[in-house]
């Protein structure tokens, strides 16, 4: 099945950040990426959902095309899907290999973030995925959804240990890893002030880090939030 308005197949998307564009499922990544990018939800929400019914698939591409598909069903009003998605299609892949690092801690947040309810999460299986990967990939994209995963599941004593880990490397990744890091361990303990300004000074330089316009926003996303949490503190 193809989509419509596909653009050439093509290897970046349009914000700059490489995506897997090989076969139908990549075509159907390349405008996922496109979609998002240009906040056109609605329409990425139909095409997408009208391409995955048509297909299956396995492995990091096909978890990555479920992120998406739960980005737009959050972005439409749709949160109660896009949780049933998390726990149908990406949890038992973050349980069982490691094909989840990113998309996994990235989409619980999101649904945290957008939640209608007050409503625990299932972060568990997701730290514990972050604990067992943290320092093994040269990837600093992968490390931060690490660190991610530990904020979401407020495990601020690994969080800590990362940073005492990490405070004689100077390198400039791993300074923008580190101010992050600080800012995610701040919110996990409610010290949204220091979050806010953390996360606020280094949310333009996560995009030296990997990532696409639409993943990172996240983390302008959790930084808003972390502003008003603090203002909302100032004036209890």
């Amino acid at each position: 099945m193809s989509l419509e308005l596909m653009p050439p197949t093509r290897s970046r998307d349009i914000s700059g950040f490489a995506v897997f564009s090989h076969g139908d499922a990549g075509e159907a990544h390349v405008t996922a990426h496109r979609m998002l990018d240009e906040g056109r939800h609605e329409l990425g929400h139909r095409l997408l959902g009208a391409w995955l019914q048509w297909h299956d698939g396995a492995g990091s591409d096909w978890t990555h095309l479920q992120w998406h598909m739960s980005v737009f069903e959050i972005a439409v009003g749709k949160w109660e899907a896009a949780l049933a998605r998390l726990e149908r299609e990406i949890l038992p892949v973050a349980r069982n290999s490691d094909d989840a690092l990113t998309d996994a801690p990235a989409l619980l947040w999101r649904l945290w973030l957008n939640a209608p309810r007050a409503v625990e999460l299932p972060w568990e299986p997701v730290r514990d995925a972050a604990v067992r990967n943290l320092g093994r990939h040269d990837c600093p994209y992968v490390e931060l959804h690490c660190l991610l995963a530990l904020a979401g599941a407020r495990d601020i004593e690994r969080l800590e240990h990362w940073l005492r880990a990490k405070r004689h490397c100077w390198d400039q990744r791993t300074s923008i890893l580190a101010q992050l890091a600080v800012g995610l361990r701040a919110f996990a303990a409610a010290d949204y002030e220091l979050a806010a300004a953390a996360l606020t000074g280094v949310r333009e330089r996560v995009a030296e880090l990997g990532g696409s316009h639409a993943q990172n926003q996240l983390f302008e996303d959790i930084a808003r939030e972390s502003w008003e949490r603090a203002r909302f503190r100032a004036v209890a």
